[in-house]
């Protein structure tokens, strides 16, 4: 059942924040961002983390509103509009891309919880969070009181998130809920391991953190079969075809940041013992084709993730046979980035070799970028399955 504003008690009301952006302010205000990313990339490389004035100019754009519903101030975003917006950050730098992607990602199941537990996680809609879906937490449920334990790696933002949405199974007197949630808790409750010392996304901090018997309330927590309470577009997808291309936008957009650098340097010219790339026709020939490639992948993931859209629109069930599409069109893209990406360091010469070359960071970066479970092949076998047509499920990647 949807839950209507004028449903809610008085202290639980969601208030709308009348100076939330649409997507298209949202776009502008990331472009006037980006030179502030670009020249802090050598500091979030040294740091391991964001600054605090990249990720202050971040939140300023309103990209943590994009997947929060209206009736918290959020935008609703089509995905299509998200992709845009992480691609460009991510072009600029990786690990600014993946916390981006992660800050807004995570922000979706204000959807998902009740509306009154979203009321107070995402009180703040330009606050980006994180989330680690793992469920090796444990909830343990007694007489209404639940108390949180576990140790979660990979909570990638989690040094810029005021909340951490958490996977864990709930334990109660009669057994164990088998269905995992994701309990939101604040981050001043966890203990943050600095753990995340690495080669690619280097600034991510994605660390374990751990939790021991904190206190959780149950209505700040989602399964992701759970039914949105929003009524919208967004809220009709199934939640991996909105999770998923939010996040391949990141080695999207790194492979084009990788990309393009190189184009510059065919352009501009450079000091190389192995002359100017725009002189070498299999150089220019390799940049023409990883380039056609890129829009390629690109092309297959936004058709399949505007059919999902327009179906949406029309109030259309999104069909397994096109929730394993965007899946395996995520992945496709996500192996393409990184092939793609290899091809412009390849055409960086000796240069790229150095530690500060942009190419070898973004080599580095979208090779982290792939190793994330979403894009893991394991799913190929499954997913093709459902492709052919067989009438079978693969939760919670196709619902």
């Amino acid at each position: 059942m949807h839950i209507k504003l004028d449903r809610l008690q008085k202290n639980d009301r969601l208030v709308v924040d009348s100076m939330a952006r649409d997507t298209a302010q949202t776009k502008r205000a990331v472009d006037g961002v980006v030179n502030l990313v670009h020249a802090a990339a050598d500091e979030i490389e040294r740091s391991r983390r964001l600054p605090d004035a990249v990720v202050a100019a971040l939140r300023d754009t309103g990209i943590n509103r994009l997947l929060i519903p209206t009736a918290l101030g959020g935008m609703e975003a089509p995905i299509t509009d998200v992709m845009d917006v992480m691609e460009r950050i991510a072009a600029v730098d990786g690990s600014a891309g993946w916390c981006a992607a992660i800050g807004a990602g995570s922000n979706v199941f204000s959807g998902y919880m009740p509306a009154t537990g979203a009321s107070t996680v995402f009180a703040d809609p330009d606050q980006g969070n994180a989330t680690m879906f793992a469920p090796v937490g444990r909830i343990i449920s007694d007489h209404g009181r639940a108390m949180l334990s576990g140790r979660w790696p990979f909570a990638s933002n989690c040094l810029h998130s005021a909340w951490v949405g958490l996977g864990a199974l709930v334990h109660e007197a009669d057994g164990i809920d088998p269905v995992p949630r994701i309990v939101f808790v604040p981050v001043a409750d966890l203990t943050i391991e600095d753990t995340w010392d690495v080669v690619g996304l280097r600034g991510t901090g994605s660390h374990h953190v751990a939790a021991a018997e904190v206190p959780v309330s149950l209505d700040r927590s989602a399964r992701f079969a759970d039914r949105p309470w929003p009524d919208g577009t967004l809220w009709r997808l199934p939640i991996y075809t909105t999770l998923l291309p939010t996040l391949v936008a990141v080695p999207l957009g790194i492979a084009r940041g990788a990309v393009d650098e190189v184009s510059r340097q065919a352009r501009e010219g450079r000091t190389a013992r192995r002359g100017q790339l725009a002189d070498a026709p299999i150089s220019m020939a390799e940049l023409a084709v990883a380039d056609t490639r890129l829009r390629a992948a690109r092309c297959g993931l936004r058709d399949a993730v505007d059919e999902a859209h327009r179906r949406a629109e029309r109030g259309e069930p999104i069909s397994r046979q096109l929730q394993a599409r965007i899946c395996l069109a995520g992945m496709h893209a996500c192996d393409t980035s990184v092939e793609v990406t290899s091809t412009a360091h390849h055409l960086g010469g000796g240069a790229a070799a150095y530690r500060g070359s942009r190419l070898l960071r973004a080599l580095s970066d979208v090779q982290a970028a792939r190793q994330h479970l979403l894009f893991s092949h394991q799913h190929l076998s499954e997913l093709g399955k459902v492709v052919a047509g067989m009438d079978v499920a693969y939760p919670p990647y196709v619902m």
